[in-house]
Order: structure tokens, then C-alpha cells, then sequence
């Protein structure tokens, strides 16, 4: 252990970290040889002397390429986290030499990146104009691995389970309703009558992909109702398709409270008089435990926001 802590400490070079990382990334050793620009005989013997001085397999070799061990994932992860600090600190030198602020990378669900973000977005840059902001919108899956790996600060938008990782923490920022949204003019927007579960389902719908936070809420209230799930959609978590369906269709579709009353205000959807369960957990901001969520200033505007979304 002695010997692992003392190459850890002084042996382990970038150089290792950037040959780790690459692997991980291209699998094929052919093509780490050429983006690292050394033959591949170096790169093998690199990765032998790394396995060695670190008393542990690393890779394995598969008809496919290498393929990371449980110690080789272990020391990538890190090794990814020390590349962003580099690079980080390389941004924050830059930005002291230039008078800007450093970047702060956001993830966002779609339905915050229509709505909260933007508004977000354009209180802070009355602040802080010169602050470079990126922003990468996708679905929760996809966010939770980009922030652990180092390549977001932090991800707007409705909260996992806390059974997510106990590796990040969040701020609540509003609750937000789920509702049932059709366009505008729709039958069931002109018929003011009680609506049925029975009817809902014979329409054609737009559905969370089976990855998302809502699909198995929904369907929880699918079933609920006793009814079963619609057997006529389409998935999609993307804001700009639903709209654009529903235009052209009689489909129904969820949409936060939030954002389907500014769309219903602009005359664009409807809200069905349809009582749902609470089926998501609030809208908020995750980061990774220990590490910081970007600038202080820019989660009170976010809150700020919020707060003007929810309303009174």
C-alpha cells in the first residue's frame, strides 16, 4: 500500500492520466497510438509499466479492444476529474488575465430549457455579461454521467429519486404539477364536460421515453385509473416535437404545470380538466457532493426565476 501511495503521490504522471482517459474513450489501442501521436509499442509499454507501478490490472483485452477493469474504472474516473480541474484552472487563469468569469456548464431537461433556464440565463447575464455560459440539454441519464464525469458543474431540473447516488446534492427550487395538454380547439377542449380515463386513452398520445423520470409514474397512473396504457404514441422527451404534433393531431400529452400555462396563455394548448397525482419531485439543481455548482450567483438567479415561474 506503502508503494501504491508513493507512485500515486509522485509517480503517476499527466501523461498516464491522458493515456487512461483515451482508452477509456477509443477502446482500440491503434487509435490511442495515433491521437496520442506515439507508436503503438510505446503506448504497450506504457500501459505495462502503469499496471505494474500500480500493483493492478488495469485492462483486459476483448475481441473488441482493451475494456477497463473495476481498478482501471476506478483510476479513469479520477483521472477525468483531475483533467477538468486542469482544464478548469486553465479557464480561471484565463478569465483573470482577460477580466471575464470562468464557464459554467449547465445541463437541463427540456422542459427546464424552454422555461426556467432561459429566464435564468438572462438575469444573470444582466449581471455578469461577460461570463461564458454552456449549455447542454438531454435527459437525466445522460446529465447524471456528464456531471460525474466532469463535464457539467451542475443539471437544471426536475430531481431524481434520492435513490439516484448519494454522490450529489440538490436544491429544490419550486414544485411543479404534471398535466394532461391537448392543442388548442381540440374535442376535448371545447367539450367542457367531465373527461373519462376511458376516452383519454382511445387518443393518440406523446409519452416520456421509458428512461425518463415520468414514463413510470404514468403509467402508475394508467393503471390507477384502471385503464390500460395507450396503445397509439410516440416518445419523445424534445418540447419542439410535442408541439408540433400536437398542432397537427388529436394527441394528448403531459407538460409541466409551469410551461403548459404559459403555452395555454399564448393560445397554443389546452389544459384538460384532469386531476393527476403529484408524479415527479420538484424542479431544482444537482451537483456532485464536494464540488462546487458553478457560481453562487448564478443559482440565485435560477431561483429567482423559479420563483417568477411558479408564481404567486
Amino acid at each position: 500500500m506503502a508503494k501504491l501511495d508513493w507512485y500515486i503521490r509522485a509517480g503517476l504522471k499527466l501523461r498516464h492520466l491522458q493515456v487512461l482517459v483515451a482508452i477509456d474513450d477509443l477502446g482500440n489501442q491503434g487509435k490511442v497510438a495515433a491521437f496520442m501521436n506515439v507508436t503503438q509499442p510505446a503506448l504497450s509499454r506504457t500501459i505495462s509499466e502503469l499496471q505494474a507501478d500500480m500493483g493492478h490490472q488495469l485492462f483486459e483485452r476483448t475481441g473488441r479492444g482493451l475494456r477497463p477493469t473495476l481498478y482501471g474504472e476506478c483510476l479513469i474516473r479520477h483521472a477525468r476529474r483531475i483533467l477538468q480541474d486542469l482544464q478548469d484552472a486553465g479557464e480561471e487563469l484565463h478569465a483573470l488575465a482577460t477580466g471575464t468569469s470562468r464557464k459554467i456548464r449547465v445541463g437541463a431537461l427540456p422542459a427546464s430549457a424552454s422555461w426556467l433556464l432561459p429566464r435564468a440565463l438572462t438575469l444573470f447575464k444582466q449581471l455578469f455579461p461577460k461570463t461564458a455560459i454552456a449549455v447542454r440539454e438531454s435527459t437525466m441519464d445522460v446529465l447524471l454521467n456528464e456531471l460525474r464525469l466532469g463535464n457539467l458543474d451542475l443539471v437544471v431540473g426536475t430531481l431524481p429519486s434520492r435513490q439516484t447516488g448519494a454522490d450529489l446534492e440538490e436544491k429544490p427550487l419550486f414544485d411543479d404539477a404534471t398535466v394532461l395538454v391537448v392543442r388548442a380547439g381540440h374535442t376535448m377542449d371545447r367539450d367542457k364536460k367531465a373527461l373519462d380515463w376511458r376516452e383519454l386513452v382511445q387518443c393518440p398520445w406523446v409519452l416520456p421515453p421509458y428512461d425518463s423520470l415520468l414514463r413510470q409514474p404514468l403509467l402508475t397512473a394508467f393503471v390507477s385509473n384502471k385503464v390500460e396504457p395507450p396503445t397509439e404514441f410516440v416518445e419523445t422527451l424534445s418540447l419542439n416535437v410535442t408541439l408540433n404534433y400536437l398542432q397537427s393531431s388529436d394527441a394528448i400529452a403531459t407538460m409541466p404545470e409551469s410551461l403548459a400555462r404559459k403555452y395555454a396563455a399564448l393560445g397554443a394548448l389546452a389544459v384538460l380538466p384532469i386531476e393527476l397525482p403529484r408524479l415527479v419531485r420538484p424542479v431544482g439543481v444537482l451537483w456532485l457532493r464536494g464540488h462546487s455548482a458553478g457560481d453562487p450567483a448564478f443559482i440565485e438567479c435560477l431561483a429567482q426565476a423559479a420563483q417568477e415561474l411558479a408564481g404567486p
